[in-house]
């Protein structure tokens, strides 16, 4: 769905969420071509930035919200996200940003946590219960999950807040407790707990089943998510004797995309629950040439370097803060054919870009992805060969004979550890922060 340039939203300028809510489609798309031209120019990295693959659906199309609740001045429960750059919740119940279903229930559970008389966290003093609540939507599917952020194990209104819930929405397919007792700005910490249901969802990417947990990196933008592999696999053009490296890989999405495409995918996640998550959707699309490692990625690339690992095809998606120099050090003394480097933040990728030119590995082209309509942000995907094949075109010829197997995310100081390592999850409480 496409937004009209007449539509308004009444706290636009309290959340600052959406930008560029104000601009037309191709003005967004020019604005966000130039940031990133502008970005590698002053990098002094001679590339070319491809046109914007913008986002056909800029409406209802975040399948991730985390919102914070706060009471207004007669004491009513109010919830939302939290205005740019600050700890204060703005109402924005009713989002245009947000899928119907997930506005739905959030009203619902900002009424219960309302009437159910349930204690809100206070930063400053420590004390309360309820901090946030996130809730994740599997748009092919309609699969809804819904997780409580509290400041202990002790909910008890949990109970009836859940059978609340359920009877309302059968979307809801499962419910999770976070338990945070720290005072800090990251929204979820590692101990959880499932109080309805199996603990995730599963969406269709790709034509893959894709599961993934409360934790989990899963692309904001579900439809742009189809394009960004598409395209990624496009860049690639891998082999069937090919063997490829996904790091960064959250629940496998982009590797086991790719698996029906080369010899073997080895897919390295330092969140171990997202790990199981890949196995588990491995198992469930059939896919047996994928394997999945719980490791840092830095630690993994040491580790093969050591080892004289032999890969065709090295694949990057990290957080927002970007990769390490030992990463890029050892992914190209493994002296891959090619490295695709996805991102969030192409002020990282061009700084890891002028370090990956020490060791021999261009790119001529930025491509960019719009996977957050309506805001400054954009994805930029970037292939890197040696420099003696600079140009991003195939450099061999597929022979006619290979056929494919069939199915059998900081920064150079390193970046938080635990289920928090991923973007999104080690976000900023204004639940607009990135990463898979």
């Amino acid at each position: 769905m496409n937004r009209s340039l007449n539509m308004k939203c009444k706290v636009e300028k309290l959340c600052g969420g959406c930008q560029l809510l104000k601009v037309g489609r191709e003005e967004q798309a020019k604005r966000k071509r130039e940031a990133v031209e502008d970005i590698m120019e002053k990098a002094h990295l001679d590339v070319k930035v491809a046109p914007v693959r913008m986002a056909e659906n800029d409406l209802y199309y975040r399948n991730k919200v985390i919102v914070g609740f706060a009471k207004d001045k007669s004491r009513k429960v109010f919830s939302g996200l939290y205005a740019a750059h600050s700890h204060r919740v703005v109402n924005t119940s009713g989002c245009m940003m947000q899928p119907l279903i997930i506005n739905q229930i959030i009203d619902e559970i900002t009424s219960l946590v309302d009437s159910m008389k349930i204690e809100l966290y206070n930063e400053k003093t420590g004390t309360g219960l309820l901090r946030h609540v996130m809730v994740r939507y599997a748009h092919s599917t309609n699969e809804v999950m819904v997780v409580f952020v509290t400041s202990s194990k002790m909910f008890p209104s949990r109970r009836n807040i859940v059978n609340a819930l359920v009877k309302k929405f059968p979307q809801i397919v499962t419910i999770v407790q976070n338990i945070n007792p720290r005072r800090t700005s990251i929204v979820m910490q590692d101990e959880s707990i499932v109080l309805y249901g199996k603990g995730y969802i599963t969406d269709i990417l790709c034509v893959l089943k894709i599961s993934f947990t409360a934790s989990s990196f899963y692309q904001i933008h579900s439809e742009q998510c189809d394009v960004l592999y598409r395209l990624a696999a496009d860049m690639l053009a891998l082999r069937v004797q090919d063997k490829v490296l996904d790091t960064y890989c959250g629940v496998g999405t982009i590797g086991l995309t790719l698996a029906s495409k080369c010899r073997e995918v080895t897919g390295v996640e330092v969140n171990a629950d997202a790990v199981e998550m890949a196995r588990h959707n491995a198992a469930q699309n059939g896919i047996r040439n994928a394997r999945f490692v719980a490791m840092d990625s830095t630690q993994f690339m040491k580790q093969a370097r050591k080892f004289h690992q032999k890969y065709e095809a090295i694949i990057l998606d990290p957080p927002r803060a970007g990769t390490t120099k030992m990463f890029i050090e050892s992914a190209c003394a493994l002296q891959p054919n090619r490295i695709l480097y996805i991102s969030c933040d192409p002020r990282t990728q061009a700084r890891d870009l002028i370090y990956f030119k020490r060791f021999g590995y261009y790119t001529d082209e930025i491509c960019p992805v719009d996977m957050f309509p309506n805001t400054e942000h954009i994805e930029t995907v970037a292939l890197l060969t040696k420099r003696k094949m600079r140009s991003n075109k195939t450099p061999f010829a597929q022979k006619k004979t290979d056929k494919p197997h069939g199915p059998g995310k900081g920064g150079f100081r390193g970046a938080k550890t635990g289920s928090q390592k991923r973007r999104g999850t080690a976000g900023r409480k204004t639940g607009r922060s990135k990463r898979r």
